[in-house]
């Protein structure tokens, strides 16, 4: 009797685990891609491994079974520069990469860096690149000075030949700077972004290290004023600032900064007239409220330029057209931006969440800018109770660049392995309780 017992208790244990665990693993899912090459044909590998061909044509090839998490993506082809592609999938993701591949006869190169640590900001014979791990295209073959800065480690510098055609990678170690200390910043409320000499280092609370002296702390909280404070770094030592963030007053509207070249164009928020565009500044609209909205921007002789805006609360969009003479192009001219600049969207799942676009914080999820520098860019989404997420893009002149990131909650990975762990002891200590009460009959 008592074995039959057994027997029955270990099978309704069994059936609920079945039901149980199934359910606990499924916050987990496998996320997926679809991979498009320009020109097809390229071999795609993920992480190291290859995964097959690109597909001619409109067809993609798609790669399933990609756990949750950061990973790199390459592609090669005969007579082309590799493409290197770092991303972040979700949990149950499905995202579209396409990747344009350079054909080695554009007499340009490329250099790839991966630092240990990452998250060193990147100078390319002294201009602003982005941050490690980056990959540099359309560089102009010949000797070129990489240089990389990250708080608390000395600045590396380094010289490289860009060869046509040729990918060349640099993956140095930082050497940690003999006069360091550390901040910890503690704000209320939390989840407030952290630049620390102007430089995004991440969301309160937070320890860094930063080099010894005069360090000025700023803090960035979404509905909140701006904060800042001078901290005194002493080597070794931790310094700790605590910030009490002024909530503003709800608001409901943004604004939208035009001009235009040439300027002396008429400008149209919704059909409605707003003013001319002026050569010594913007002509600000104020009070727009937050939503989607049609810009126009007219001037005889020239073709019309129309925009679709994202206004967000307490921002401001900066929209800078290059307007196009009446006649030098075919039907409506399509929209662009000035000289070598781009836009980005960028949107996340929940929404709400703060964009940070390299280091400096600019917004919450929905999101647009435009007037970004032509270039990669590294762009992080945070949110208060999820993972920080962070992508690399590249903006292209005339063109926008969207995002999207499908943020994880932090205890998501923890969920249901509590359950497992009640239920597996209560099958041992049933078990036990059998077999000691079997034994004392015996």
């Amino acid at each position: 009797m008592p074995s039959h017992s057994l027997r029955c208790l270990c099978l309704v244990l069994l059936l609920a685990a079945a039901v149980v665990i199934p359910s606990a693993g499924a916050n987990i899912a496998a996320g997926s891609i679809a991979v498009r090459s320009a020109p097809g044909g390229a071999s795609v590998t993920l992480d190291g491994v290859y995964q097959g061909l690109t597909p001619l044509g409109n067809d993609a090839l798609v790669v399933e079974n990609i756990e949750p998490g950061p990973h790199q993506l390459v592609l090669s082809k005969s007579g082309h520069v590799d493409g290197r592609h770092p991303f972040w999938i979700g949990s149950g993701q499905r995202s579209e990469i396409r990747i344009t591949l350079s054909s080695t006869t554009s007499q340009t190169g490329s250099v790839s860096i991966v630092s240990s640590p990452s998250g060193a900001d990147v100078l390319l014979d002294g201009g602003y690149r982005g941050r490690t791990p980056i990959t540099m295209s359309s560089l102009a073959p010949g000797r070129h000075e990489v240089a990389l800065e990250l708080p608390g480690y000395a600045r590396y510098t380094n010289t490289v030949e860009v060869q046509n055609g040729v990918m060349t990678y640099l993956d140095p170690v930082l050497t940690p700077s003999p006069s360091v200390g550390f901040v910890s910043v503690v704000s209320t409320p939390e989840g407030a972004s952290v630049f620390v000499d102007g430089a995004y280092r991440g969301v309160t609370p937070l320890t860094v290290a930063a080099p010894a002296g005069s360090r000025r702390i700023e803090l960035d909280h979404p509905g909140y004023a701006d904060w800042s404070s001078t901290a005194q770094v002493s080597t070794g030592a931790t310094v700790t600032v605590n910030a009490y963030l002024q909530l503003l007053p709800a608001s409901s509207d943004g604004g939208i900064a035009v001009s235009s070249e040439p300027a002396g164009a008429a400008v149209y928020l919704d059909d409605e007239y707003r003013g001319v565009t002026t050569s010594y500044g913007d002509l600000d609209l104020t009070g727009v409220s937050v939503g989607s909205h049609t810009l126009s921007v007219r001037l005889e002789g020239y073709d019309e330029y129309r925009l679709t805006v994202q206004v967000m609360p307490d921002a401001t969009v900066k929209v800078r057209p290059r307007l196009v003479a009446a006649g030098n192009q075919p039907g409506t001219a399509a929209p662009t931006l000035l000289g070598d600049r781009g836009a980005i969207q960028a949107n996340s799942t929940p929404s709400g969440a703060r964009v940070a676009i390299d280091g400096l914080f600019k917004g919450t999820t929905p999101f647009f800018i435009s007037d970004v520098p032509s270039g990669p860019h590294t762009v992080r989404f945070s949110l208060d109770g999820y993972i920080e997420r962070e992508q690399s893009v590249e903006v292209r002149a005339g063109q926008t660049a969207t995002l999207a990131a499908n943020l994880t909650r932090v205890d998501q990975t923890q969920t249901g392995v509590s359950g497992i762990a009640v239920l597996a002891a209560l099958c041992i200590v049933s078990t036990a309780a059998l077999l000691a009460g079997k034994r004392k009959r015996l």
